[in-house]
């Protein structure tokens, strides 16, 4: 066997050493179904009162039967090739049809945590599907909002812990902060100066501050918490109904700050109910099933057990939503009451 030979030899079995990996990385981490005992089985017929959908990173519809507040409204999901190799833009049949199937004509504010693509990329196209919905979020996504031309009467920027009247909700926006930078995503803090038309670059949508958001309605209490992150004492003096946790990239976090993250929102909010959020892979088509992040951003199955694991310690019930089923926060009944 010549040098030559063993040269190329070498080569070919590093290739596809490294196919190999690629091919692992972008795989789930684990399987949804391996979480059956967690995952929310619906009735057979939709329920009446007031219910929450789930769409997948923190796309959630609040619903009382007569208006809504969608949270960041992200329905697009661009594959990793176009993130990586072009711009990204808005999907106007997958959002028409999400607004027809879920009749998003009642929504009465698009609610947004940050301005990541992620949360932020179907702000505009859905402002100007929805001109009754207001826009609310911090000045970075406004100015995505603005890159599509919308009216300023269509926006408004919040105003941190001043509570909102939006319809028959109460909402009200506490700073936080986000899930801990990576090589990928070290923008935390920097924010949209000037609007920003699509398509864009990925990378142009800048966090520009993260926010919770709590929602009250008829006594009711939930809390979206979209990032992995945390403000020490932030929420230590609310009680809530169901917490809807951010869990990405937990299990690639210190051992002690995956502890003060849950303290910090489970120990303190005392929900009945926790339902995990931002766990999907958001480059899957929006048609697909969602399933875990992939090997090369999280262990996900490692951070619902970690979630799971703590909050049967405070007597917390976990419900996993793996689709946009109508999910029922309160009764007809209780509504009523």
């Amino acid at each position: 066997m010549t040098l030559k030979y063993k040269i190329l030899s070498g080569l070919l079995g590093l290739m596809l050493l490294l196919i190999a990996l690629i091919i692992y990385i972008l795989q789930p981490s684990g399987k949804v179904q391996d979480f059956q005992p967690w995952l929310y089985q619906p009735a057979a017929t939709a329920p009446a009162g007031y219910t929450v959908k789930f769409f997948g990173v923190s796309t959630l519809l609040f619903d009382d039967g007569q208006q809504q507040l969608l949270i960041d409204g992200f329905f697009s999901r661009p594959s990793l090739s176009q993130l990586m190799f072009g711009q990204i833009n808005s999907q106007p049949i997958v959002i028409e049809h999400a607004i027809e199937l879920h009749q998003l004509q009642r929504t009465q504010a698009i609610l947004v945590t940050h301005s990541h693509y992620d949360h932020a990329l179907d702000v505009p196209l859905l402002g100007q599907l929805l001109p009754q919905a207001k826009i609310i979020g911090s000045r970075s996504t406004l100015n995505i909002a603005r890159g599509a031309h919308l009216p300023e009467s269509q926006l408004q920027q919040l105003v941190p812990l001043q509570p909102m009247q939006i319809g028959n909700f109460t909402v009200t926006a506490f700073p936080s902060q986000h899930t801990p930078p990576t090589a990928v995503n070290n923008d935390l803090g920097e924010e949209i100066q000037q609007p920003l038309s699509l398509p864009a670059r990925f990378s142009e949508f800048k966090e520009g501050h993260s926010f919770d958001y709590l929602i009250e309605y008829e006594g009711h209490k939930s809390l979206v918490k979209a990032s992995t992150g945390f403000i020490p004492e932030q929420l230590k003096q609310l009680q809530v109904d169901h917490l809807f946790l951010g869990i990405a990239q937990l299990s690639r976090q210190p051992e002690q700050y995956q502890q003060q993250y849950l303290a910090e929102t489970l120990q303190h909010l005392k929900p009945k109910v926790l339902i995990p959020i931002h766990w999907d892979d958001f480059f899957q088509p929006p048609e697909q099933p969602l399933q875990f992040l992939p090997h090369l951003a999280d262990n996900t199955p490692k951070s619902l057990n970690t979630v799971i694991k703590a909050a049967a310690q405070q007597q917390t019930q976990v419900l996993l939503l793996d689709q946009p089923y109508a999910y029922p926060l309160m009764t007809a009944t209780d509504v009523a009451r």
